[in-house]
């Protein structure tokens, strides 16, 4: 597991006072360092000075995110996981989770640490695709069906329709 920085190395990273830190502040170190290592499949800090700094604020900045999370976590984890507002909707989840999933989490230290030092398949980020196929431009199922979807495992089939030309039928 990667050594978590201290809280003095926290309270330099977020320019706030390290005397401003509960006791928390150790324990959101640890679990920041801990969930990198898991997802990135790192055990040691890179040898290379730059990677090595990205790694530790990675961990710095995904500890102030479960820091500051940490008052509101009786909140998050309530029974109301989602909520729609008119057009607007949000999920509630802890940066945690979401980091655990493989999210992006929009923490540009983060973000990069997990592109730049996976090692390997340790992670377990995926990516998909769907695609709407126009019929009258690649393909038609029938006579009734004016689009059709086709997920990652239809892959395929949307090759088979690019090539095969207009209007082909599947």
């Amino acid at each position: 597991m990667l050594t978590p920085p201290t809280v003095a190395d926290l309270a330099a990273f977020t320019g706030r006072a390290e005397a401003g830190y509960t006791a928390f502040a150790p324990t959101a170190l640890a679990q920041a360092a801990l969930l990198l290592s898991l997802i990135t499949g790192l055990s040691d800090y890179p040898d290379d000075e730059t990677l090595n700094q990205l790694a530790r604020n990675a961990i710095m900045e995904m500890a102030d995110r479960v820091y500051l999370e940490q008052p509101y976590a009786q909140i998050i984890s309530g029974p109301f996981q989602a909520e729609t507002i008119g057009s607007y909707s949000y999920s509630k989840s802890s940066s945690v989770y979401k980091a655990s999933t493989g999210l992006r989490m929009g923490l540009l230290w983060w973000d990069l640490a997990v592109l730049l030092l996976s090692v390997g398949t340790a992670t377990n980020i995926t990516s998909g695709a769907i695609h709407l196929i126009e019929p009258a431009i690649h393909a038609r199922v029938d006579d009734t069906t004016d689009r059709f979807i086709l997920g990652p495992a239809d892959a395929a089939l949307l090759a088979h329709a690019d090539n095969a030309g207009a209007d082909q039928a599947l």
